[in-house]
């Protein structure tokens, strides 16, 4: 009772505005926090990446989460690398749904949410419609070591690439330089993390594409509007890539959806951008000559279902996707070089014994050798009178395409096919011969074939089985046209 009516007197004393009133309230603020339902006190986010059933990021797909009180709704869209992210979740218990490309997916059991529990950062979507599974990255996306770089088709084209070489990339990956032991024409190499170049290997859709003589990546010019991602990994290779020992990278080529898409671009350099170095000038009296450049780099991208009018109807089943890309390129270089002179041509020499004429009868089998040369241009240059400033022209050429069709056999297997080829010609290897004359000229020639086949099935939410068959050829040639 003397409790109780101290604690009434206290109540009764509230109007007076005790000096504890403020602390008291607080408490009791607190405490009734504490007793509500979780959804007005405790939100998380959730962050991660949508995947689909061979592992490819999905872009443009919408999330949605549906709370099964009907009191809270959520959605997000992901991004071209398909990452996505859902703030200020309410907790509660959650129906969870994706889609894209005119098709639903759903989870198969409600998710539930709530505040300090860890949620998985993948989102996975099954080959059997309606299913959407819960993964962690790791079981997302099997291709992948410790290190390196995954980049987006956004991040892919808006980067400025020379050449829209895709394969420069590669030297935004910590530990990660050109090997200058390994540059061999269109297969550039890489040294990662001190290892050789020779090391690096390179993959289309997980099909090897490694140049099987130089190392190095073939198909590096192909067309970047094509790519939905770049995975470049150094560390520890998966077993499953099964050579090399410095890095991987794994270029990920788009698929068709239900609505046709395309894009086209040409890119034009040449010399009127350019300003000279000191080397070229054609003579002293022209001192603002620069050698010749022109440089055009032309493609397209297509991709949609797969209909033939009449006899076939691909929507919401098989896919195709196609790309071509073209490069020309005229590059002039600069050669200075030592030619005989025109006292040398008719057997005069005067430079053995300075002061004296040394005169050499010219055998006539030889005169048609020495007017092959040319005359010298430029005496004050860095062989004296005898030295001759020209620039020579490598022309190259190279045209690549790729097709790639994807087709869904039933609610649980797929089957995925992609053939590429690529022709290079070009560049000559000695460009200070065909100064002195173009038929010297040693051709670079390369024909790359490149094939991927894959079947994956779904036997259960825990057990999915993938067959993949890689196919690759290069043929390189280095013909002459004057033997």
């Amino acid at each position: 009772m003397a409790a109780a009516e101290n604690e009434r007197g206290y109540n009764d004393a509230k109007p007076m505005h005790h000096p504890f009133d403020g602390l008291i309230r607080a408490f009791r603020l607190v405490a009734l926090c504490l007793t509500m339902a979780p959804p007005v006190c405790a939100a998380t986010s959730w962050g991660g990446t949508l995947r689909d059933a061979t592992g490819n990021p999905v872009g443009g797909a919408i999330l949605r989460l549906h709370s099964t009180s009907g009191d809270h709704d959520y959605s997000a869209t992901t991004s071209a690398s398909g990452e996505f992210t859902i703030p200020d979740i309410a907790a509660g218990s959650y129906e969870v749904s994706a889609s894209s490309g005119g098709k639903s997916w759903k989870t198969a059991n409600p998710v539930v949410i709530a505040a300090g529990t860890a949620l998985p950062d993948g989102l996975q979507l099954s080959v059997q419609p309606q299913e959407l599974r819960l993964v962690t990255s790791g079981q997302a996306s099997s291709r992948r070591a410790s290190g390196g770089e995954h980049l987006s088709s956004g991040e892919v084209s808006s980067l400025p690439l020379n050449e829209r070489d895709f394969s420069k990339l590669l030297l935004l990956a910590a530990g990660t330089m050109t090997d200058a032991n390994g540059a061999a024409n269109f297969t550039q190499q890489f040294a990662v993390n001190g290892q050789r170049g020779v090391t690096t290997v390179f993959a289309l859709d997980g099909a090897d594409t490694t140049d099987p003589e130089m190392g190095g990546a073939t198909f590096s010019n192909f067309n970047v509007d094509a790519i939905q991602e770049v995975q470049a990994s150094s560390g520890v290779m998966p077993a499953e890539i099964g050579h090399g020992a410095a890095s991987y990278t794994n270029v990920v080529t788009k698929s068709g959806t239900n609505e046709v898409h395309g894009s086209v671009f040409e890119f034009v350099r040449n010399a009127a951008f350019d300003a000279r170095n000191f080397f070229d000038r054609k003579s002293v009296a022209d001192e603002g000559r620069i050698p010749p450049f022109v440089r055009n780099e032309f493609g397209f991208t297509n991709g949609g279902p797969f209909v033939l009018p009449g006899i076939y109807d691909g929507r919401g089943r098989t896919y195709y996707f196609g790309e071509y890309q073209g490069f020309r390129q005229v590059l002039g270089t600069t050669q200075v070089l030592s030619v005989p002179t025109a006292a040398e041509r008719q057997g005069i020499d005067t430079a053995t014994y300075p002061g004296d004429t040394l005169t050499i009868p010219v055998n006539p089998q030889i005169e048609p050798v020495l007017a092959g040369y040319p005359v010298p241009n430029d005496p004050q240059g860095s062989y004296g009178a005898r030295t001759y400033a020209t620039s020579s022209k490598v022309s190259t050429s190279t045209d690549q395409f790729s097709v790639r069709i994807d087709h869904q056999i039933s609610d649980k297997a797929t089957v995925f096919g992609r053939f590429s080829l690529n022709q290079v010609t070009g560049p000559v290897t000695n460009p200070d011969q065909t100064a002195i004359d173009p038929s010297f000229a040693i051709q670079f020639f390369d024909h790359q074939r490149n094939a991927a086949l894959r079947y994956s099935r779904v036997f259960s939410p825990h057990l999915t089985s993938e067959t993949s068959i890689g196919y690759i050829r290069s043929t390189p040639l280095f013909p002459s046209i004057n033997h």
